[in-house]
């Protein structure tokens, strides 16, 4: 009897430890959650008004951040953390998190070797699951890449292709950062000017995206592969290539698949300069998904490819079509805009083709479709030796950009029409106000290939029209600092639009 209740009492006592011990793991994890949880609200008030914020304010938010991680240093090895996997990996997730966003911190404030410390900490220094260490190490690759590290870059690229293979998750979800690196390589080599290497990348893309084509028939990533395959022939203006891939992704009635024949018929119009094909396919296509805004795209083509064979009445009706039908795309149908007063231009007519230009400029005056509008009309009158009217609708235009960019303040549309406004003042010799609006563009977005234009034309305005020497240098010194070199045309390039419209003329 004795034993037994020695016995009950250690098996009680063990059960109160275990007990404790849960108990003590969850209130780490807890007191984890209560340090993210004021980062995170930090945060939120400085996107919300990022105007207002101060050095003091990144500081603490960095602070806040830093606060995450060493807490999850300090407790990950209590026995009782260490035990209960469930705590351990919530609790990494977190310091995850807190990693990357002061990787971002640090790149904000150039602080480049910090970035990449805080992005080689997951995976080495906090146990990460695929998708956190293929996401980190990206992140990392895209630093290098961003600062024209190249060999860096690429080193990157090649381990997260092998250890991101299939590129897709659990779930069968496509990663399009990882799948698009073996196009990227050859991006990289073509900018360091080694045509031995695009040869070797261009090899290798098409062994990969192949590969997965082979290991995964009848997948999404089958039909993802392929698309990229073609990318790649395109890139080495091997259209019939491109065509014979694009040809082999059907839909479920053995057709070609119509997003699928939109890019052929792209690649006979534009590239292969066969737009009576074109025009063909472009009339097929539209005849099959009569809802779709692939089809609203491909009666923009149509629209725009008749108009260039000088069939301005069917070119215009069928714009007018898309407009009707795809009111609610307003990128879509303000393009088609766009191009209905080309029409009328290109015939000769330009009273028409001023009347739906300002309608254009009224009705989607938030699109850059408007923008090239505003400025098309007094380049017009200036070609026609009209200086009064040209004068007149420069004033205008110039009061159209500001509008836009002071009511969508913040917003990515604000950067294009800056750019515009900055075009707009070079053209009536306002060279300290274009100068100005350049600098605005780089305050919004200081890091990318826009920010890096913005300074060089500071510069390129400063030294050539203003005759200012050393305010020319001083942009080129940034651009240098800050990119890596002064040379704009050596940056990173960002994606184009799928769509450009090009001149009916």
């Amino acid at each position: 009897m004795k034993k037994t209740v020695i016995s009950l009492s250690i098996a009680v006592f063990l059960l109160f430890l275990t007990g404790c011990s849960s108990d003590s793991a969850e209130k780490v994890r807890y007191d984890m959650e209560k340090l993210a949880y004021a980062a995170e609200r930090a945060a939120e008030r400085i996107s919300v008004q990022p105007d207002l914020t101060t050095a003091q304010d990144s500081l603490k938010l960095k602070s806040a951040y830093q606060a995450i991680l060493d807490y999850y240093v300090e407790n990950r090895d209590r026995p009782e953390v260490a035990k209960n996997k469930t705590v351990l990996s919530e609790m990494g997730k977190m310091a995850i998190s807190a990693s990357v966003q002061l990787a971002k911190y640090h790149i904000a404030h150039r602080e480049l070797d910090s970035a990449i410390a805080a992005y080689r900490r997951i995976g080495a220094d906090i146990p990460a699951e695929k998708n956190d260490l293929a996401g980190a190490n990206l992140a990392l690759a895209l630093t290098y890449r961003s600062v024209n590290l190249f060999d860096s870059t690429l080193a990157l690229y090649e381990k997260i292709i092998a250890d991101y293979y299939p590129p897709a998750d659990s779930l069968d979800r496509i990663n399009t950062d990882v799948i698009s690196l073996p196009m990227d390589k050859i991006n990289i080599a073509r900018a360091m000017g080694d045509s031995d290497r695009v040869r070797i990348f261009t090899r290798q893309a098409v062994g990969y995206y192949n590969r997965l084509k082979t290991e995964y028939p009848n997948s999404l990533l089958f039909r993802t592969a392929t698309v990229y395959a073609a990318r790649v022939y395109a890139m080495n203006k091997d259209w019939d290539k491109a065509v014979d891939q694009l040809e082999q992704i059907k839909d479920s009635t053995g057709q070609i698949e119509v997003r699928a024949a939109l890019l052929i018929a792209n690649i006979h119009n534009d590239s292969k300069k066969e737009v009576d094909k074109a025009i063909k396919m472009y009339r097929g296509i539209i005849g099959r998904e009569p809802d779709s805004s692939v089809i609203g795209t491909a009666m923009l083509r149509l629209g725009v490819a008749l108009c260039s064979q000088k069939d301005y009445e069917d070119g215009r009706k069928t714009l007018a079509e898309l407009k009707k039908k795809f009111a609610r795309y307003p990128q879509l149908t303000a393009k088609a805009q766009l191009f209905y007063a080309r029409a009328f231009e290109s015939q000769g007519r330009w009273e028409r083709a001023l009347s739906e230009y300002q309608w254009l400029m009224e009705n989607y005056p938030y699109t850059e479709d408007a923008f090239r509008a505003a400025l098309h009309i007094p380049d017009h009158f200036t070609a026609e030796n009209d200086d009064k009217l040209a004068e007149i609708w420069y004033g205008r235009a110039v009061e159209f950009y500001r509008s836009v960019a002071q009511k969508k303040r913040n917003q990515p549309i604000a950067v294009a029409a800056n750019m515009f406004l900055a075009d707009a003042y070079g053209r009536t010799g306002r060279w300290k106000e274009a100068i100005d609006s350049y600098d605005k563009i780089y305050s919004m977005v200081p890091e990318t290939k826009t920010g890096a234009m913005a300074l060089f034309n500071s510069a390129r305005v400063a030294f050539n029209q203003l005759e200012d020497s050393a305010l020319a240098q001083n942009y080129l010194d940034r651009l240098r600092a800050e990119f890596g070199t002064s040379d704009s045309a050596s940056i990173n390039q960002e994606d184009l639009p799928e769509i450009d419209p090009e001149s009916l003329e």
